[in-house]
């Protein structure tokens, strides 16, 4: 009967339920087992929120850059050749970017230990350039000043695309959550052996 009502329990979501082992029979190796097999359900769980969690949130920055980059091309009107092409690379740049992204969440879904994608060396002020650069026209519609101030040679060992979702999400929220011709300063500087980014 126990062992039942712990069946229905876990069929209904709760792999956290486990039942008491007591004593050394057959019954008592049943209850062991069944508590090892809602223990494995439980981390299985676990990992399927964590990967969507980290699909929503590592997709939506290269699909808001793709966006705010189109919309900046069918919005403004006159926009020349150039600067069309310019954005255009940018778009196919950030696909590529967000077929990376993909990539490295589908090999995550397949690994237990949560490992991350591969360490190079990123200048972080490059990044932040480049970045600022996406965001210029999101910028532009409501009159926020962007600053940059990036010393040369700011290395860190990270995962590429890592760090330019961190400096794009936090120079993005600057300019969103601002003020009507308001600015952002974004600095990028080495202190004590360590890259320091400032937004």
């Amino acid at each position: 009967t126990r062992l039942s009502q712990a069946v229905r329990t876990v069929r209904e979501g709760d792999y956290a339920h486990r039942v008491a082992v007591e004593g050394s029979d057959e019954l008592s190796e049943l209850y062991a087992d069944f508590n090892s097999m809602t223990e494995t359900l439980q981390k299985t769980e676990e990992q399927r929120r964590r990967f969507v969690s980290d699909a929503s949130h590592e997709l939506k920055t290269p699909l808001a850059a793709i966006r705010l980059l189109a919309d900046s091309i069918t919005e403004t009107a006159g926009m020349d050749d150039a600067t069309v092409r310019e954005f255009v690379q940018d778009i196919s740049s950030e696909a590529e970017r967000l077929q990376r992204t993909t990539e490295k969440l589908l090999n995550l879904s397949r690994r237990d230990d949560g490992a991350r994608g591969d360490c190079v060396a990123v200048d972080v002020g490059e990044t932040v350039k480049s970045t600022l650069r996406l965001l210029a026209p999101l910028a532009d519609k409501t009159e926020v000043q962007l600053h940059c101030e990036a010393e040369a040679g700011c290395l860190v060992m990270a995962p590429e695309d890592d760090v330019y979702q961190i400096v794009f999400n936090l120079a993005e929220n600057a300019i969103k959550y601002n003020v009507q011709g308001g600015r952002v300063d974004v600095s990028v500087k080495r202190e004590n052996g360590k890259v320091v980014l400032s937004v």
